[in-house]
């Protein structure tokens, strides 16, 4: 989709501004909040830093005169009482407990407080007396603060303190627990003056003391499971202010430890309420920016009219132009640079006319000379037809060259094999037929001159003679033996002359696709199929046994385990291997030669794996490679031997095989008569319980 310019600074202008906008309200916002946090932060801790003074001095103020009340005679206590709780108006009952038989001794209750609530003093007492559990505590800890509230009567805390009782002579007595009840209505009226916070006073339990919801009070509620009492707690300073996630709400909280860290005094303001302002914020914002985004959006409409209305013209013009009006110029209005760029836009339609003008003249000279020319391109073209014809005959004959060469050097090998597979053959007929034939003469000779002399009577007769040989039994079983041994050795020679017989047809065969392979000159078409490697591999050194058993070379064979398939042509992979290893009987032939130590030569086969590929390397201790000829070995018509033994095809040939099969042969390294490395590398098909992997 095209748009205008018009359009696009348009959308450009409101882009920017929009994008100001947003950075300036996510910076305000951030700026604002980060303030207001602080002001909460600064204001929780100054409230519970100032409650937990005044706490302090007060209980310390109460602590005292508990100690002193219990250390005074009993004729001075009542004076005493009168003057303390007439100056402390918060301490609304005092009492002394006798453990022994947990009753009350030297109470003073606050009549006043008493009738202004309407409260049993009766019923107090008794609620007083049940509070056991506080007493233990002030017997273990010395000195204990709780939530004194009983149900049904105005909030209250009491402080219990341990004291040695004195006799008149100040020598300690006895041990007895003072408790005071202090009504905390100045304690509710300090933590009410923050609207935003709550604040908590609550002992080193987590017992709640005051709070601005004074009907919870009686419920004795706690807040020891809070994290921020938890960190309080746990936290090595008195006064600090920290940051509370919890039930899935922020807090800005503050707290102060007082009075020897028996008192806690805990503030804490909901982010939500605390922030409430900033989305006000947020919101006007946005409404002055939307105003602001608005009228920025109508001026910009307003002066991009001016601003685009002489390049929407010079567009218009160019695009006529572009489709070859040439003719009308552009006449644009004002003083800014688009009216400089249209006087140029007019020259240049000027030139491009004049351009047009004189293009048309040439064209219509180049027309008269390119006919000329073509009719001079003809007779050329004829004769480089003829020249091409004459040069494409002799690429025929030297291909059908190149393809008789290396026929000759395929045929050569299988027809090797062949004359070497039909001379052992001949040997064995020469050299194993002709004992068990004299043997079967000797038989048939001796039975004939006996049957001659008396019949059959003389020939059994001489059956039953015994053998010179073993004179345990007779001539007929030692005859009997002699045949059944001859039969057997026939046996073996037929079966090994089959054996022979298939070897010299499959090599007729090799031959004959030669030959067919000839026929069609240099087309190469193998037919590939999947083949088991190691097969391929036991094949080859079946071909070779006889050339190397007759120079006593040994053939070794290193074969990972498992089954490899690789997809080749049959034959042109036994022939390239063949050939690798034709070479390296050479190669043996040659170290034997040089060399006048007695030692053992051989050639192995040897598979690795690597990624996939399956490497057959074909390795001899031959008389290896010269440096200067490793680098030429796959060049056409390259060799190191005699015209008698090779024509320098065999290495090219057998990669030109292996990578029609998406395979190649290389030449790995030479070190004479110890190790010369050739290998050949396929893909792997498919390869099952493999165990050796390189």
């Amino acid at each position: 989709m095209k748009f205008s310019i018009r359009t696009k600074f348009l959308f450009v202008m409101s882009g920017l501004l929009l994008i100001c906008l947003t950075f300036y309200l996510s910076m305000s916002i951030t700026v604002f909040k980060a303030d207001k946090t602080q002001l909460v932060f600064d204001l929780n801790k100054s409230q519970v830093s100032n409650l937990a003074s005044e706490i302090n001095v007060r209980l310390k103020s109460i602590s005292e005169s508990l100690s002193l009340f219990a250390r005074l005679p009993e004729k001075e206590k009542k004076e005493l009482l009168s003057r303390l709780f007439k100056e402390d108006s918060e301490v609304v009952a005092l009492f002394s407990i006798d453990q022994k038989r947990i009753a009350l001794e030297n109470k003073f209750l606050k009549s006043e407080y008493f009738e202004t609530y309407d409260i049993d003093q009766s019923l107090f007492e008794q609620k007083a007396l049940q509070q056991r559990k506080q007493f233990e505590k002030i017997n273990l800890q010395g000195e204990h603060i709780w939530n004194a509230s009983f149900s049904g009567f105005p909030p209250m805390i009491a402080v219990g303190r341990r004291v040695l009782v004195l006799d008149e002579s100040n020598e300690p007595i006895e041990q007895k627990i003072i408790i005071s009840y202090l009504k905390i209505d100045s304690f509710i009226k300090s933590i009410s003056l923050l609207s935003i916070s709550s604040i908590f006073i609550s002992n080193s339990e987590g017992e709640i003391l005051v709070e601005k919801d004074i009907s919870r009070l009686g419920e004795n509620p706690s807040i020891a499971e809070s994290d921020l009492f938890k960190k309080a707690l746990d936290s090595e300073v008195k006064t600090s202010v920290t940051h509370i996630e919890e039930k899935g709400q922020g807090w800005l909280s503050a707290f102060s430890k007082t009075y020897g860290g028996k008192i806690i005094v805990l503030a804490q303001a909901p982010e939500e309420k605390v922030f409430q302002v900033v989305k006000s914020l947020t919101f006007r914002t946005l409404l002055f920016g939307s105003i602001v985004l608005t009228l920025v959006i109508l001026a910009a409409f307003l002066l991009s009219k001016t601003l685009t209305e002489n390049v929407a013209l010079l567009a218009k013009r160019m695009k006529e132009a572009s489709v070859g009006d040439l003719e009308s110029p552009i006449i644009l209005k004002g003083r800014d640079e688009t009216v400089s760029l249209g006087n140029s836009f007019n020259k240049m339609i000027a030139d491009l006319k004049r351009s047009r003008d004189d293009l048309e003249i040439m064209n219509k000279e180049l027309d008269k000379k390119v006919k000329e020319r073509t009719h001079e391109l003809e007779i050329q073209n004829q004769k480089v037809a003829e020249a091409q014809e004459a040069l494409l005959r002799t690429a025929r004959l030297a291909s059908m060259g190149e393809v008789a060469g290396r026929t000759a050097h395929e045929v050569l090998n299988p027809l090797t094999s062949l004359l070497t597979r039909v001379g052992l053959v001949e040997k064995k007929v020469n050299d194993k037929y002709v004992e068990p034939i004299d043997l079967l003469s000797d038989i048939e000779d001796a039975w004939a001159e006996d049957f001659k002399e008396g019949g059959l009577e003389q020939l059994v007769t001489n059956w039953k003679k015994p053998s010179d040989i073993n004179p345990k039994q007779n001539l007929f079983l030692e005859d009997f033996e002699n045949l059944n041994e001859i039969r057997n050795s026939l046996e073996r020679q037929i079966k090994e002359i089959s054996q022979d017989m298939i070897f010299i047809k499959k090599e007729g065969d090799r031959i004959g696709k030669i030959i067919h392979g000839m026929r069609r000159l240099s087309n190469t078409n193998s037919v590939s199929k999947e083949e088991n490697l190691h097969e391929l591999l036991e094949d080859c050194c079946y071909i070779m046994a006889d050339l190397y058993d007759q120079q006593r070379f040994k053939i070794e064979k290193d074969f990972v385990e498992g089954l490899i398939m690789v997809k080749v042509d049959r034959d042109e992979f036994i022939q390239a291997v063949t050939n690798l290893m034709r070479n390296s009987l050479q190669s043996l032939n040659d170290a034997r030669l040089q060399s006048a130590e007695t030692s053992t030569y051989w050639v192995k086969l040897r598979t690795v794996i690597v990624d996939n590929i399956v490497k057959v390397q074909i390795v001899d201790n031959g008389s290896g490679i010269d440096n200067k000829y490793q680098s030429q070995l796959f060049t056409t018509n390259f060799t190191t031997k005699s015209t008698d033994e090779g024509t320098g095809l065999g290495l090219s040939i057998s990669r030109r095989f292996l990578r029609s099969q998406n395979g190649d042969i290389v030449f790995k390294s030479s070190v004479p008569f110890k190790e010369t490395i050739f290998e050949i590398q396929l893909p792997i098909l498919d390869s099952i319980e493999r165990k050796d992997v390189a």
